[in-house]
């Protein structure tokens, strides 16, 4: 059983509710005449009955409320968070730049410097090495405020004793206690 073929979709929309002005009045003047019509959009509605939500509880009318600047400063507070890391992150690549620049010349200097081959088991003394400019390493000194380094290598050999006397130990001196 189904509705008059032109009023078929007129009768589920009217069952919807969905029917505005003239087109509801004429729909209306029909199924006043039409069972067949009726009948259409009694069974319309108790599908769409089936299917309809229940009304809302207070709760949820009190949680729908708010939904929408809740949801908006969420959004917001998100933005910010990720504008905050893309920031940081710029900030660190900008102060990896500047290290970079000011400390690039003199690592490239020292790339191309030629370091002197020694023989295995060959110990370098101090002022062989050429790690240390004599300018650097004066300016480093004035800025210390140390008397100017001399060193000859003297007094670095390998057969020199380092080791350890007890005879230079004072009585005042304290070793903590033993366990």
């Amino acid at each position: 059983m189904g509705a008059c073929v032109e009023y078929e979709e007129q009768a589920s929309l009217h069952a919807a509710e969905a029917l505005e002005g003239e087109e509801a009045a004429r729909f209306q003047a029909h199924l006043e005449s039409c069972a067949t019509c009726q009948a259409e959009v009694a069974s319309a509605r108790e599908v769409l009955g089936l299917v309809a939500l229940p009304p809302q509880t207070p709760v949820e009318v009190r949680a729908q409320d708010g939904l929408g600047s809740r949801t908006l400063a969420a959004w917001r507070r998100e933005q910010t968070r990720r504008g905050m890391g893309r920031r940081a992150l710029g900030s660190l690549a900008a102060v990896a730049a500047v290290v970079a620049l000011m400390l690039g010349p003199s690592a490239l200097e020292r790339l191309k410097a030629p370091h002197p081959v020694t023989a295995p088991g060959t110990v370098q003394s101090a002022s062989a090495r050429d790690d240390v400019d004599a300018e650097t390493l004066a300016a480093f000194e004035a800025w210390a405020g140390l008397d100017p380094l001399e060193d000859d290598g003297s007094g670095y050999g390998l057969d020199e004793d380092l080791s350890w006397d007890d005879s230079d130990l004072d009585g005042d001196f304290d070793l903590g206690e033993t366990l």
